[in-house]
């Protein structure tokens, strides 16, 4: 039987070339060997405090060695990481909690702020914390982890290589906006990873020699692409730290990156700033941007700037496995009539795509509908949710099939190009958001049911923030944006609240969200 453990590439990388670079974050390197000691003591540990059979670890950490070798851990024990966002309110940490029962949390530094007695309550008994800079109280947790060394655990008296776990056993649970007001959990299985990252292997030769930038969260399914292609291919990962995220232009340069992933709105930014004169990344090999649509005139800027890089538009949702279907760009681009965007592509060897009516009829080459997903990659649905789980992996004509909820159509090639949104699901930044959770906190802060949120503006595709209005309320838009910040991560806070007197309603009964969007100016200019 195969074994799907992705602690399996490190095991094998440390002892074939133990001296080479794994890791970079916070201004220091690790090499294999360096990497693989704190993770087999973590994973150690947590097998001896669950007696062996560890499901679920929270990882409370972000940008760290800790955050790193946490998940690690974690697959090398067999069991399935929980990333936490560190920018999530206590109320939304909680709500996690409470929902995936954990056998263990593994913090740092950072995420040891946020332990406050709230959230303890609602933490497992086993909590892996750095000794530096704690100021909770003695016997708050299980055991310490130093910061440097982990020194604070025994290494194995044994060498155990990663448990073996079969293609169904989860390797990690990514919590996304739900409709419902509350975060709903996506349960990713370790085939799923495994046949991704081989068609991603398949598409470009990642080596060893190849420094792979590492610039999203945790809970931003692309670090999963990102971590485990650099070291399946025994190449380093280089965490971008937090200070430049908005502009890595310099760590890109100074750490001279070769492949590179990121959301589209990143290279909106680092134009807008000035960043990317011609050929100022001679290092970079492979662009991989995705979550957004993605702009020919980032593709053109972005060529410019990385005269020596292959660049790719992804596609996929969370659902099936970080990305699913790809489009590498080439001169003439393969856009459709005038949008401007990339063609999102081709899906990956083991998966199909399709379009389907309302009635989930397929529909020819040509035709518009919503864009539907089938094969290895497709997650195993929603935790302890079968109502939702059911909805949205339904079978048709035999198959399973994820309904995206994007609207695309199929040219006569055979490539897919996304056309927006069918539903309320937005990307704001690269973050996806249902607007119903939004709206469903909205209710909650303003004691109203007549609220409505709405993404604007929508800059080269792409959605820039998020306008709530509101009737019915006693508030003042100071106190709804701070109830709203109390309740939900920044990137869903309004940009902008309207009190109004009342709201529209299409004759079917629904808030407009049309006569809403009219309202404001075009792409945020008055």
């Amino acid at each position: 039987m195969t074994n799907f453990n992705l602690a399996l590439p490190l095991c094998a990388r440390a002892q074939r070339s133990p001296q080479r670079a794994a890791l970079w974050v916070d201004d220091r390197e690790f090499s294999y060997s360096e990497l693989l000691d704190p993770v087999e003591r973590i994973a150690a540990w947590l097998q001896e405090k669950c007696a062996g059979e560890v499901h679920r670890v929270g990882i409370l950490a972000s940008r760290s060695v800790e955050a790193c070798a946490g998940i690690l851990g974690a697959c090398w024990a067999g069991a399935a990481y929980v990333p936490f966002n560190m920018e999530w309110p206590a109320a939304r940490i909680i709500k996690v909690l409470e929902t995936i029962e954990l056998d263990a949390l593994i913090v740092d530094a950072g995420g040891l702020k946020l332990l406050s007695n709230q959230v303890l309550a609602a933490c497992p008994k086993n909590i892996l914390v750095p000794d530096s800079q704690t100021t909770l109280s003695p016997g708050s947790f299980d055991l310490k982890l130093q910061v440097a060394g982990f020194s604070a655990l025994p290494r194995p008296s044994v060498h155990h290589p990663p448990k073996e776990v079969s293609e169904d056993d989860l390797a990690y649970l990514i919590f996304t906006s739900g409709t419902t007001g509350s975060p709903k959990g996506v349960m990713i299985s370790g085939g799923s990873v495994f046949h991704m990252l081989r068609a991603m292997r398949d598409r470009y030769p990642f080596s060893e020699q190849d420094r792979v930038a590492q610039i999203f969260d945790l809970t931003f399914d692309v670090s999963v692409l990102a971590m485990f292609i650099a070291w399946s291919a025994g190449a380093a990962l280089y965490v971008v730290p937090g200070t430049q995220l908005a502009g890595p232009s310099r760590f890109i340069q100074e750490r001279e990156i070769t492949v590179w992933f990121s959301v589209p709105s990143t290279v909106a930014l680092m134009r807008k700033m000035k960043l990317l004169n011609p050929g100022v990344f001679p290092s970079l090999r492979y662009s991989g941007f995705a979550g957004e649509p993605l702009p020919l005139s980032s593709v053109e800027a972005w060529w410019r700037a990385a005269p020596n890089s292959i660049i790719e538009n992804l596609y996929g949702p969370t659902e099936a496995t970080v990305v699913c279907v790809g489009q590498k760009c080439s001169e003439p681009p393969n856009i459709r009539g005038e949008r401007g965007v990339i063609a999102i592509g081709r899906p990956f060897e083991g998966m199909e795509a399709a379009i389907i009516d309302p009635s989930n009829r397929f529909l020819p080459a040509g035709e518009i509908g919503q864009l539907v997903l089938s094969g290895r990659q497709l997650s195993q649905g929603y935790l302890k949710d079968a109502a939702k789980t059911a909805a949205r992996f339904p079978e048709i004509t035999g198959k399973v099939w994820y309904l995206t909820g994007d609207l695309a159509c199929q040219d006569d090639s055979g490539t897919f190009h996304y056309l927006g949104r069918i539903d309320h699901q937005v990307k704001v930044l690269g973050h996806r958001i249902e607007l119903e959770d939004v709206e469903a906190n909205l209710r909650e802060v303003c004691g109203t049911d007549l609220v409505a949120a709405i993404a604007w503006p929508i800059v080269d595709g792409s959605a820039q923030g998020i306008v709530a209005f509101i009737s019915g309320t006693s508030l003042s838009v100071a106190e709804v944006r701070n109830g709203m910040k109390s309740r939900v991560p920044p990137y869903m806070v309004p940009s902008q609240v309207h009190i109004v007197e009342s709201l529209p309603f299409s004759a079917s009964g629904k808030v407009d969200r049309k006569a809403l969007a009219s309202l404001l100016p075009v792409n945020g200019v008055s």
